[in-house]
């Protein structure tokens, strides 16, 4: 089905969207907002369809969410759809690591001012809620985080790091070289069906909220409000429920949401802390 922006707008709680740098902001950060980043599933052994009219069912239609390969390919398409042509690029995550493992993501480059800017709604919380310019090294504020892009000249990689407690982290790093659609077809199944990544064998959900952000790893879900952390267990099929459709917004069946549970509780879920 054809891509329709006042539908997709519609979706992510987003009157308009001028084609310029602000426009860009507030379009990443409603989409991550309004569409979260879930695994729901691979986490129950499907491989998520990357058809365009499959990513618009699941995540506009039956307002589901999903991981990088659905929401940035949907970005994709609201920025085609106004006029912004973008780069698509092939990650290798790294969390902290010095270098990266596989391309298990995908972001993408829109060029905008006369600078190139990264523009990413599936990385989950750690990654920034705007758009963040590559044509410099220097400190970038994203709301309450600060990140930088470095040049990795042993991998020739352009690496986007957070500024943390601890000192700077590097999240993942990529090249320029476009991907066709067969590595990112084989870079999805990868992230969904090999258990060297996490995507099969646990359960994330993350949302920005206007203060703040909502998490969950695995039964423990965190709520940030203004720099105010709280957290709690959420475990049974029933709360479950509650935290998906009200908390998330997501528009998962119940069949789908009792799965979840039921697999849910194989897991040891992570120590709440104060």
């Amino acid at each position: 089905m054809p891509f329709d922006l006042s539908t997709y707008l519609a979706r992510i709680g987003l009157p308009e969207c001028p084609r310029t740098l602000e426009g860009l902001r507030k379009l990443q950060a409603a989409q991550i907002a309004s569409i979260p980043f879930e695994n729901v599933l691979p986490f129950l052994g499907q491989v998520p369809d990357l058809d365009d009219d499959a990513l618009w069912q699941k995540l506009v239609l039956d307002r589901k969410g999903g991981y990088c390969f659905e929401l940035n390919a949907l970005l994709a398409r609201a920025l085609s759809a106004l006029g912004l042509p973008s780069q698509r690029v092939l990650a290798r995550v790294r969390m902290g690591a010095a270098e990266g493992g596989v391309r298990s993501h995908q972001a993408h480059i829109v060029e905008m001012d006369g600078a190139d800017w990264l523009l990413d709604t599936g990385f989950g919380g750690q990654a920034p809620a705007e758009p963040i310019n590559l044509s410099t090294s220097g400190e970038q504020p994203v709301r309450d985080q600060t990140y930088r892009m470095r040049f990795d000249t042993a991998e020739n990689e352009e690496v986007l790091e957070r500024k943390t407690a601890a000192g700077w982290v590097p999240l993942y790093g990529f090249d320029r070289v476009s991907p066709k659609q067969v590595d990112v077809e084989a870079a999805n199944y990868l992230c969904a069906k090999w258990p060297e990544i996490s995507f099969s064998s646990s359960i994330k959900f993350y949302r920005l909220t206007d203060d703040g952000w909502i998490s969950f790893q695995n039964g423990l879900a965190g709520y940030t409000s203004n720099g105010v952390k709280a957290s709690r267990t959420i475990l049974t099929s029933s709360d479950l429920s509650r935290f998906m459709r009200e908390d998330l917004g997501l528009g998962y069946n119940d069949a789908d949401i009792d799965a979840v549970a039921k697999r849910l509780a194989t897991l040891t879920p992570p120590a709440v802390t104060s």
